[in-house]
């Protein structure tokens, strides 16, 4: 089936085209297997903070899933973290793909970029009461302070489900540990990539 798909990228990769590989990749498949586009473009980065929550809530609003495209420095882009948290608090699949590998306007890759999945990270209060985030700052792990802790309302995403057992209360999670990523070049994202995003909705029980 076709899936609502939230994008989350940094303009760099769209300049260099590598984004746009990704989104234009419907037209090579037949209709059940393609996927409608919920990104926000780059006239939205130049508002406030406050505004450009909003919008980024509202483009989230009816997606499945969130796909992280990955350059070089996508890692370091502070709303593409607040897409990814913002996605998770909303039971969105989410799922990772490096476009490094995939030729610019030059014709050229780029550097492999960190995987901004490894630099977030969730913990269940003791209690399972809560959910705090976390983000790495200068090499150490702190609060996430654009999106305060949320109720662990236990039906919102396959990590809330697991947590019914009390398994892993307290526990603290990379979101590379609960959500997978793949390489666009080396997996042949031209063809698998609707089967990524059908499997992050499956896994959140979209």
């Amino acid at each position: 089936m076709a899936r609502y798909t939230f994008f989350s990228f940094s303009y760099v990769d769209v300049s260099n085209f590598r984004v746009n590989v990704v989104r234009n990749s419907w037209r090579y498949h037949n209709d059940n297997a393609s996927f409608y586009d919920a990104s926000i473009w780059e006239e939205g980065y130049t508002k406030n903070s406050a505004k450009l929550k909003r919008m980024i809530d509202d483009a989230l609003f009816g997606t499945s899933v969130t796909a992280v495209l990955i350059g070089s420095d996508t890692a370091e882009r502070r709303w593409v973290r607040y897409e990814i948290v913002k996605s998770f608090e909303q039971g969105k699949g989410i799922v990772g793909v490096h476009i490094n590998r995939i030729m610019c306007k030059k014709r050229t890759i780029c550097k492999k970029g960190v995987n901004p999945l490894d630099k977030l990270g969730i913990q269940v209060s003791a209690d399972g009461a809560y959910i705090t985030f976390y983000e790495v700052i200068n090499g150490k792990w702190q609060v996430y302070n654009d999106l305060g802790s949320i109720p662990n309302r236990m039906s919102n995403s396959i990590f809330f489900e697991q947590n019914r057992k009390h398994k892993d209360f307290g526990k603290f999670y990379r979101f590379s540990e609960l959500f997978n990523t793949h390489c666009w070049k080396n997996d042949d994202g031209h063809w698998n990539y609707p089967t990524w995003v059908e499997n992050a909705a499956i896994e959140v029980g979209r």
